[in-house]
């Protein structure tokens, strides 16, 4: 995943002392009388040689790095109905040991590492990952402003996060000072420091240098991370750069560090900026968003998974992964044959093949090969996603690209490239004249999609603003003006619908934004390969709204009944593709008080 620099941020503190009596606004001095003999004990575990660092972190990406398997694979194998295997063009993947019904866990494993966004800085437990109710107790360092915990985990959590909270504290700075990704260096730390033996003591890690299990949940070690792809070297230059200014302030920070665990201190002093800026590398490409199917219905936290990460892309996934506090699981969301590969979706896979394309050749640098992508663009929905129709009179078919039907062009290629109908083969070319019948073709597509970005551009603004009256004024006169010219599954006309549903909801009419919303879900169904979480989200605001428009004072019995069971429907809907997606369901209340009498 990556990792999106995130500006603006203004992070609250509050002063706080826990119940275990570690007062944080003291530890600045804290042991300063003692300093001198801290200094001895420094020297002489300095002469003692840790077993855990005995391979530097970089060697161990090196080494791991060209393994096929990671350390705990035959672990999770065991555990898992896939085996890893090497398919061509695809590397390492996931590969069905059997037949795999819709709904059965792929992977169940606990983060390695993981950080809270720093947008939902407050949002979530910094240990255990589960939602903070507002109002509910908390314990925040207030020196470092940063790490917040809630009631069950915040004893152990401050007793262990103390010792770094210097370095938690100077993170914002250095992201600041070095244009670097506060959260990316944050995870960075935290994955650094997942190595330190002290977490296994406490059981947050698996043992050495291999996994653990525990009811069907693998507990992955920090060697299988090392046996994650890193894309290091195709990185950007100006990324890479902002990257090595942060690790440099970063392992400053680390050094200066003094700690009592011999372990814990000889990987702080050992740790190089080469190994932080690997790590960072290693972050970019295999991080996973977590909490994106809760209330927020977006990601709040980031962690490493090694065993997610080992399954690869699909534009058309027959997985889809969730979180459950630190835990993510992966569903097939399908009934999967005995060696088919196991796919999940990186990305939102409602854009055009192009779109798509580059934005994972970009981020997580690899050409997308998948079924999906490969199918000729005539015969696949992606066409829909980015075609006008054909204004040819009596054609009905969809004005492509024809730069779209090739593997990759430049952004100069696609500008230039002539349109191509798909039914009646006309072909319209912004490099030649506009044929002598131009009137029988109807708008110029390219200046058509160039006149719906603009537009949806200034509506989106005025609706980023709040100001819905004005806003649905805006979206409801795109919608009007390019229905009909460009296809209706056309990204630019769904990604109006959104918008234009909240408006109405905001405004109180219920009826109009559930009329949007059956049109979100038509949509959806027709692009998605299977029940996605995003698709439950929609059939969710579906029965709500229905919900709200059979509670309508003044509404007759028969349209009461009416909505109230269209509420149920919906909500039935939402129950079935949770069962799939998440291995259960939150839809009980709201189906018995929407039940149809």
């Amino acid at each position: 995943m990556d990792i999106k620099e995130m500006a603006g941020l203004s992070l609250g503190s509050t002063s706080a002392t826990s119940a275990s009596g570690l007062d944080f606004r003291d530890h600045s001095s804290a042991g300063m009388d003692n300093l001198s003999e801290s200094k001895k004990r420094k020297k002489q575990k300095k002469k003692k040689k840790s077993k855990c660092v005995a391979i530097s972190i970089l060697d161990q990406l090196h080494r791991n790095g060209a393994a096929s398997a990671l350390p705990s694979q035959k672990l999770a194998e065991a555990i898992f109905p896939w085996k890893a295997a090497n398919i061509p063009n695809r590397g390492r993947s996931a590969v069905a040991t059997r037949l795999i019904k819709a709904g059965e866990v792929i992977v169940a494993e606990q983060a390695v590492a993981f950080v809270t966004l720093s947008s939902y800085r407050t949002a979530l437990c910094h240990a255990c990952c589960q939602d903070l109710v507002e109002g509910s107790p908390r314990y925040e360092c207030s020196l470092c402003s940063y790490a917040v915990y809630c009631l069950e985990c915040q004893r152990d959590a401050l007793s262990w996060h103390k010792k770094w909270c210097h370095v938690v504290a100077s993170i914002k700075n250095i992201a600041k000072q070095a244009s670097c990704d506060e959260d990316l260096l944050h995870l960075v730390l935290a994955l650094a420091l997942s190595k330190s033996p002290s977490l296994k003591k406490r059981g947050v890690l698996g043992e050495g240098f291999v996994g653990t299990s525990s009811d069907g949940i693998i507990y992955p070690c920090f060697s299988d991370v090392m046996g994650l792809q890193t894309h290091h070297d195709k990185a950007k230059a100006d990324w890479k750069a902002a990257v090595r200014k942060g690790c440099e302030s970063l392992r400053e920070a680390i050094t200066q560090l003094e700690l009592e665990d011999e372990d814990e201190e000889t990987i702080c002093q050992t740790l190089t900026v080469e190994d932080l800026e690997m790590l960072a590398a290693l972050v970019n490409t295999n991080a996973h968003g977590m909490g994106a199917q809760g209330p927020r219905n977006t990601d709040s936290a980031l962690g490493i998974f090694p065993f997610v990460s080992m399954l690869n892309h699909s534009c058309r996934p027959n997985c889809c992964f969730a979180s459950d506090h630190k835990i993510m699981y992966v569903r097939a969301t399908r009934d999967v044959p005995k060696g088919s590969e196991l796919c999940v979706s990186y990305i939102n896979s409602y854009e055009p093949r192009a779109t798509r394309k580059q934005e994972l050749a970009v981020n997580k640098h690899f050409v997308c090969c998948c079924e999906r992508c490969m199918e000729p663009l005539h015969l696949s929905v992606d066409r829909f996603l980015e075609g006008c129709i054909c204004q040819v009179k009596g054609c009905g078919g969809v004005l492509i690209r024809t730069a779209s039907k090739k593997e990759s062009s430049s952004e100069a290629d696609v500008a230039l490239s002539p349109w191509e109908c798909d039914l009646c083969s006309s072909v319209l070319d912004p490099g030649l004249p506009s044929p002598a019948k131009s009137k029988a073709f109807g708008d110029k597509p390219w200046e058509l999609v160039s006149q719906a970005e603009g537009r949806l551009v200034a509506a989106m603004a005025v609706y980023i603003e709040r100001r819905f009256k004005e806003a649905r004024v805006l979206l409801e006169q795109f919608l009007a003006d390019f229905t009909g010219k460009l296809h209706p599954l056309h990204v630019l006309l769904f990604d109006a619908l959104t918008p234009l549903m909240n408006c109405c909801r905001a405004l109180g009419d219920a009826e109009e934004g559930s009329r949007i919303c059956r049109t979100i879900i038509n949509c959806l169904e027709k692009v998605s390969s299977g029940p996605t979480l995003e698709l439950a989200n929609f059939y969710y605001c579906l029965g709500e709204m229905h919900a709200e428009r059979a509670d309508t004072y003044g509404l007759s019995r028969v349209l009461a009944k009416r909505h109230m069971r269209l509420a149920h429907e919906a909500f039935e809907h939402v129950e079935s593709i949770q069962n799939v997606c998440l291995g259960k369901s939150t839809m009980a209340s709201r189906l018995s008080k929407q039940k149809p009498e």
